[in-house]
């Protein structure tokens, strides 16, 4: 079997089976709503790849790395300005992270893998990996949202509530908002699914908090609980207006930053994704032993309170411009 170089990648070992050539295989469970997010990708894919082939920084490495006989292989006849056609493949992994694949366009057998995350192109190039990532990231936060809310309606069972129906009202709208064919209407409709999705998110907020202030007030102890503590069906009716809730925030956050992505306003949607996130941290993860107790007390098998919330929270965090919209309020605040 032929070796194949893994090029400059800091000693670190490449795991190809973390890869695939397709971002659609990665995400099996999305939200309706979400699946434009994954077309993206796969389109964004494919122009980084047809960028590179001709990228005078990614060819200069090849030929630095790369023997004279698999530079044969792979160069374009007059070896100096291309790769040959079906020479190069890009695989991504979950998170966004690329990695090209030189293959001999006669054999179809890889001659090495490339990570691209040290690997300095043009700041088109770079840009668009960046707004790759980026759709990928959302993309995991969306299915995140999604397991979410699969967990909360197996429990459920069957009942109704208005602000869930909200909820969804947002998200028809939206579907809907994608199919006008003019696209001054369709600004307009996806601006108002917008405005209905924050105004009923800090409406849900709201009601968050204050029904995750009782559970916190509930005495833990036995002793406590039979002195001071309120009956177990008002704690469970709590409890079934907490997920309801938080199946309604996760909602209307995504179909705001949709709608946003939808606009072409990518960091107004990271923006509101942040404010999404800033929620989860203060009311659910700052609070100690919140989560757990709530895994305690839900009857749901699944630990989703413990597992998927901070998962959500750190996803939004490590979207690519998360950290310099941080330092831009940062400098705006010290100025004032």
């Amino acid at each position: 079997m032929d070796e194949i170089l893994k090029v400059n990648n800091d000693n670190n070992l490449v795991s190809q089976s973390e890869y695939s050539f397709s971002p659609v295989k990665f995400f099996s469970k999305l939200p309706e709503v979400a699946r434009p997010l994954v077309d993206e990708a796969e389109i964004a894919l494919s122009k980084i790849e047809e960028s590179l082939y001709s990228a005078p920084a990614f060819i200069n490495l090849i030929k630095s790395s790369l023997s004279e006989v698999s530079l044969q292989a792979v160069l374009s006849e007059d070896q100096k300005q291309k790769l040959a056609t079906g020479a190069l493949k890009l695989m991504t992994k979950k998170d966004g992270s690329l990695m090209a694949t030189l293959i001999k366009p006669e054999t179809k057998k890889m001659v090495a893998n490339i990570p691209l995350e040290t690997v300095k192109t043009t700041p088109e190039i770079n840009q668009a990996m960046t707004g790759f990532a980026s759709q990928m990231q959302m993309a995991q936060i969306a299915e995140q949202i999604q397991s979410v809310s699969i967990a909360i309606e197996s429990v459920r069972k069957g009942q109704e509530d208005d602000r869930l129906a909200i909820a969804y009202s947002c998200q028809q709208k939206l579907l809907q908002a994608r199919e006008i064919k003019n696209p001054e209407l369709q600004s307009m409709m996806l601006m108002q699914v917008i405005s209905d999705a924050e105004d009923s998110r800090n409406l849900l907020m709201l009601s968050q908090k204050s029904n995750l202030q009782f559970i916190n007030e509930q005495p833990e102890s036995t002793f406590g609980k039979i002195l001071k503590g309120e009956k177990p069906e008002k704690i469970e009716s709590r409890i079934n207006e907490i997920r309801d809730g938080l199946n309604a925030v996760n909602m209307v956050s995504l179909v705001a930053a949709l709608a946003y992505n939808e606009l072409g306003e990518k960091e107004a949607a990271r923006k509101s994704l942040m404010y999404f996130a800033d929620f989860i941290k203060k009311t659910y993860l700052e609070s100690p032993g919140l989560v757990d107790r709530l895994d305690m007390i839900d009857p749901s098998p699944e630990n989703y309170w413990t597992l998927t919330i901070p998962s959500i929270e750190q996803n939004i965090v490590a979207l690519p411009v998360y950290s310099e919209v941080i330092k831009i309020e940062g400098s705006i605040d010290e100025k004032e």
